[in-house]
């Protein structure tokens, strides 16, 4: 059993390696489509839990545990967000910005609807696990993980919503991608048109010709972890001096203060720094591990409930998305792009505009980075309307 934080931080770094040098290698395995290699290695850290493969009670485990809510998950939000310039968003125009809204409008009032309906036969602390999800649903992995430190969703409740990401990301992306060779047929019934797409990826294209795209050096690394850390510990000297706020802990505090921070610095040329987002993904994932870390298989009785009810949030979401699109006659690449700019951002937008036109990848990328930047204080709203919503 391991009981010190060394330990504990090798064991889930050797267990992540292992895992992503198989799903690398098996790539094509059909396995690592249906069920992707970051939920296998979250599942395989559950169930390192669950047979004690390590002593929560142990003072070396909590200690690193806690490590991540203080320092890995603001240098994460710090390294993502400082990749992405605002200013490269504005350019986007805003139509694609009311449709990335349109479909988070969707994901709340399917969430929301879905957990009146189901509450009654879920656990007391569902409301949690629905507002960890609808980060994952209104941005990406990075929000999620963010939105459920802010709440303290950890252990079972965040099995819960790793369920209901799975469940509903694997049925809404199933079928977006069908709709893509009806895209002539959505455009003449919504009476929609992409005129000026061509112009404005141009625009957005011309912006980024400057970044350089060779492999990272030493010197980014070294500077990326300074940025990092000297931010970190400046927000955490800052933290017992603000205000206090029912709706944000210290921990939502440091949410809050890293993503503004980071987006600040995506204004500077430190923007252009390589590195950052393959850093902050491995800081993503070990915080994913440590999230899991607390969690035990044995007590999740109610995921069948959840996962009826990531599906019946999923068939609302849709029907509403649906609705709100014809009313504004948005085409079906801005409509499809900014749904899936909630539904993964930046790993899944840019693919669903490469289905529609490669020419356009650029307006996946920029509003897959601006679900990053949105989806986590979307979600905390609303999971703070959760909260209340399950009192009454």
């Amino acid at each position: 059993m391991i009981t010190t934080g060394v330990g504990f931080f090798t064991f889930l770094l050797t267990v992540m390696a292992v895992v992503f040098t198989i799903t690398r290698k098996f790539k094509d395995a059909k396995i690592f489509n249906v069920i992707p290699g970051l939920v296998w290695l979250m599942l395989i850290v559950a169930a390192c839990a669950t047979f004690g493969v390590f002593d929560l009670e142990a003072e070396g485990v909590q200690n690193a545990q806690n490590l991540m809510y203080s320092t890995f998950l603001p240098m994460m939000l710090i390294m993502f967000m400082l990749t992405c310039d605002i200013r490269n968003i504005i350019k986007m125009g805003p139509k694609m910005i009311i449709a990335f809204l349109v479909a988070s409008c969707g994901v709340v009032i399917g969430l929301f609807t879905s957990f009146m309906i189901f509450r009654a036969i879920l656990p007391a602390s569902a409301w949690g696990s629905f507002a960890s999800v609808s980060g994952s649903w209104i941005g990406e992995t990075v929000n999620m993980v963010a939105v459920a430190s802010v709440f303290g969703v950890e252990g079972t409740d965040y099995v819960y919503a790793v369920l209901m990401d799975t469940v509903g990301f694997t049925i809404l992306s199933s079928v977006a991608f069908a709709l893509v060779p009806h895209a002539k047929t959505w455009n003449k019934l919504f009476h929609a048109n992409t005129d000026g797409l061509d112009e404005i990826a141009r625009k957005i294209e011309m912006s980024e010709q400057q970044r350089d795209i060779s492999a990272p050096e030493m010197y980014d690394y070294v500077l990326l972890f300074a940025i990092a850390l000297v931010g970190t510990c400046g927000i955490n000297m800052l933290i017992p001096h603000l205000p206090k706020v029912t709706f944000l802990s210290n921990t939502g505090w440091r949410v809050v203060l890293s993503s503004l921070l980071g987006i600040a610095l995506g204004l500077t040329r430190l923007h252009w720094l390589k590195g950052a987002s393959q850093v902050a993904n491995v800081f993503l994932y070990l915080s994913l591990c440590v999230t899991m870390s607390y969690s035990d298989l044995s007590t999740c009785t109610a995921a069948p409930a959840f996962a009826a009810a990531a599906a019946l949030a999923i068939v609302i979401t849709l029907a509403v998305w649906v609705l709100l699109n014809r009313l504004l006659h948005f085409d079906l690449f801005t409509a499809e792009v900014a749904l899936m700019a909630n539904f993964g951002g930046t790993s899944s937008a840019p693919i669903m505009a490469a289905a529609h036109n490669p020419n356009w990848i650029s307006f996946g990328i920029l509003l897959g980075f601006f679900g990053d930047l949105v989806g986590t204080a979307l979600a905390i709203g609303f999971g703070n309307i959760l909260q209340l919503a399950a009192g009454i």
